[in-house]
């Protein structure tokens, strides 16, 4: 399992892959931009519940 770290590393380098094909040039591109934008907030907030302890596998 990736620690907190790693993980919250991960997000900034996909946030930062999604900023540079700004803004979307088709209806598919806008679609998996709203998808991607909820898993973040989603992976942000599991982080921000468990922030302290440790994830187990």
């Amino acid at each position: 399992m990736r620690s907190e770290e790693a993980i919250r590393d991960r997000i900034a380098a996909l946030e930062a892959e999604y900023d540079s094909h700004d803004p979307p040039s088709s209806a598919f591109e806008d679609e998996a931009e709203v998808a991607i934008l909820r898993a973040i907030e989603e992976l942000e907030w599991v982080l921000e519940e468990y922030e302290g302890e440790e994830f187990t596998t």
